[in-house]
């Protein structure tokens, strides 16, 4: 009987598969990560619905269910389209495309000589002893 992969707690090493990971650059090596991290988001995506792969496939029209299986072996590189439309049936977020959550307010304090020619000596006298 094979075991529940999600119940399954071990760590597998092997001298072959160090030997092949050693001759990855870190650029392939961050795709791989990506790619498995957006295949383990679809998942959780579909556990959460209470979802198989072909529940998936009938909802995006695909005309191969067997697409949603090479998705979640994290080895296919999306289309931009393509991880739209998943996040949109799934009701997940894949992407995060959103420049307003990703910038960070800049706070800048700036002291300028200022000659308060307009004010009047009510206001000007009293800022000449602070400013002094």
């Amino acid at each position: 009987m094979m075991e529940n992969f999600d119940a399954t707690n071990t760590n597998y090493t092997s001298d072959l598969v160090n030997n092949l990971l050693g001759h990855i650059s870190s650029a392939e090596q961050d795709q791989v990560d990506h790619k498995m991290k957006m295949a383990a988001k679809i998942h959780a995506g579909l556990k959460a619905k209470g979802w198989k792969s072909l529940d998936l496939a009938r909802e995006l029209h695909l005309k191969s269910p067997s697409l949603v299986s090479k998705w979640l072996s994290g080895t296919h590189n999306f289309t931009m389209d393509t991880l739209v439309d998943i996040q949109r049936v799934l009701g997940i977020r894949l992407l995060d495309a959103d420049m307003t959550s990703a910038q960070r307010a800049l706070n800048v304090n700036v002291t300028l000589p200022v000659v308060p020619s307009s004010l009047k000596e009510a206001i000007r006298d009293p800022l000449h002893k602070i400013a002094d």
